[in-house]
């Protein structure tokens, strides 16, 4: 495990004096640390990260789809995607599923995607800001879930198979 490992990131909302105290404790397992701000806002911008890598597999998904349709396999789109400005952690989870079938290189299941989507669409609804991409990823993942997918445990390295790929 990661913990094991001190491998972790973690955010942490809080007031200072409550994250001082804190701080020995986290960085006891966490190899990055970052205060965000006040209590909330760990969660508000795990919201936005989980927004960014589900948005992500789901273009990724949509693109390597799109291509395969168009004769690019998945071995030809990474020659292209890794290394460029494109290539990030992220991706490199996504492909190694989508090369090797590595079915737990990003361990996040479905089930918490979806869940962390629905609170982004809440927030959004609360802000009033209009929210498209983030609907369109849990549309994808709440498909992906129920009918292409390996239910609500599963993880999401395996996104893309809606697509067929």
């Amino acid at each position: 495990m990661q913990a094991e490992k001190d491998a972790l990131f973690a955010v942490v909302g809080a007031d200072q004096p409550v994250f001082a105290r804190s701080k020995p404790f986290i960085e006891s397992w966490a190899a990055t640390l970052v205060h965000i701000g006040v209590v909330g806002d760990g969660h508000r911008i795990k919201l936005l990260h989980n927004f960014l890598s589900l948005g992500y597999a789901t273009m990724c998904s949509e693109a390597m789809a799109l291509g395969a349709k168009m004769g690019i396999d998945a071995k030809r789109f990474d020659s292209v995607i890794c290394g460029s400005r494109m290539d990030c952690g992220f991706y490199q989870t996504f492909i190694d599923y989508a090369l090797d079938g590595n079915r737990k290189a990003h361990k996040f299941t479905m089930t918490n995607g979806l869940k962390d989507l629905r609170y982004l669409e809440s927030t959004a609804n609360e802000a009033s800001i209009a929210n498209p991409i983030g609907n369109a990823a849990k549309s994808n993942s709440a498909r992906d879930m129920t009918t292409g997918g390996d239910g609500p445990r599963g993880l999401c390295a395996p996104f893309g198979r809606f697509y067929g790929v």
